[in-house]
């Protein structure tokens, strides 16, 4: 059984994206797992005695995203796991996929994103450094259109 994952955040992007991933596992019958990562890296300027209390509160985030991806996968039948990481975003979804011997990132675009053009957006970018360190291949879903492009450089 292919096992597919689906790294989550807010927005459009990471709704088109769970949609995406929610249709393919139920087409291929495959495992679906989605993935939040609270980076306290990105906490960097938040004044030190608001950390822990920002931190706490992008972890509530996380799990309320990932019970909504869930929700949205049960109400189309399907079953799936969800996994909250913290650390670096990168490090994180890279050793997540290892662990979990997965077969296919799926990620959301931001809007604003090119659909493809130069591969130079900082998503594209992204995709390309999980593909290079885990030989997972990175499907990115766009929300302002139906194309769904797998990248491959």
């Amino acid at each position: 059984m292919r096992n597919l994952v689906c790294a989550t955040r807010g927005g459009e992007g990471s709704r088109a994206a769970q949609l995406a991933a929610i249709a393919q596992a139920k087409a291929e019958n495959a495992a679906l797992t989605f993935l939040y990562v609270v980076d306290p890296h990105s906490l960097r300027g938040v004044d030190d005695s608001l950390e822990t209390a920002v931190s706490a509160e992008l972890h509530w985030m996380g799990q309320t995203l990932l019970r909504i991806a869930q929700n949205r996968a049960h109400a189309a039948g399907l079953s799936t796991e969800i996994s909250l990481r913290h650390g670096r975003t990168t490090d994180q979804i890279c050793q997540f996929l290892q662990d979990t011997h997965a077969d296919l990132l799926i990620l959301g675009t931001p809007r604003g994103t090119t659909a493809n053009v130069f591969g130079d957006d900082a998503i594209e970018q992204f995709a390309t450094a999980v593909e290079q360190q885990t030989n997972v291949p990175v499907k990115l879903i766009h929300p302002d259109s139906v194309a769904q492009r797998s990248s491959s450089h």
